[in-house]
C-alpha cells in the first residue's frame, strides 16, 4: 500500500488531532476542520457545518469510520464529513470506501487534484433527490 497523505493535512485550522491505529501498526493521525476553512471551500458547494477530515499515514478504516461518526454526532447540523484523497488514486478511494465513505467528485484546488468522498448522517441520506419529490411551501 502506498502512503496516503492529504498534502495539506494539519496545516491550518485542523483540530481534534488524534493518534489512531494504523494499517499494519503504522503511525497514523486524524484531524478535522470546517470544510470552508481550507481550500475545499472553492472546490464544491460546501455548507458552513461541513467538515473536512485530514489524515496522516495509514489509518485503519475502522478508526476513520469511528472518528467520522463521532464528528457527525457532535454537530447535528453537519451535512457531511468530506475526505479528500489524491485524485484518481484507486487504492486510496477503496480505503476510504472501506471506512464507509462514498465517492462523490474529483476537484482541483491550489495544491492539486483530489477525489472527494463523503460520510453523511441519515437525515441527509433520507432527503429527496428528485426535484418533484422535494416538499415546497404552499402559498395562499
Amino acid at each position: 500500500m502506498s502512503p496516503m497523505t492529504t498534502p495539506n493535512a494539519f496545516e491550518t485550522g485542523f483540530a481534534g488531532i488524534e493518534e489512531v491505529s494504523g494499517i499494519n501498526g503504522a503511525p497514523s493521525s486524524l484531524g478535522y476542520r470546517r470544510a470552508r476553512a481550507g481550500e475545499l471551500r472553492d472546490a464544491y458547494p460546501s455548507g458552513t457545518h461541513d467538515i473536512e477530515l485530514g489524515y496522516i499515514g495509514f489509518p485503519e478504516p475502522s478508526a476513520v469510520s469511528e472518528y467520522a461518526n463521532a464528528l457527525l454526532q457532535a454537530d447535528p447540523r453537519c451535512r457531511r464529513v468530506v475526505l479528500p484523497v489524491p485524485e484518481l488514486d484507486l487504492e486510496a478511494i477503496a480505503w476510504a470506501e472501506s471506512a464507509g465513505f462514498r465517492y462523490v467528485i474529483d476537484v482541483e484546488t491550489i495544491s492539486g487534484g483530489f477525489s472527494l468522498l463523503v460520510s453523511e448522517p441519515q437525515w441527509v441520506i433520507d432527503q429527496p433527490a428528485i426535484l418533484e419529490e422535494i416538499p415546497l411551501k404552499e402559498t395562499a
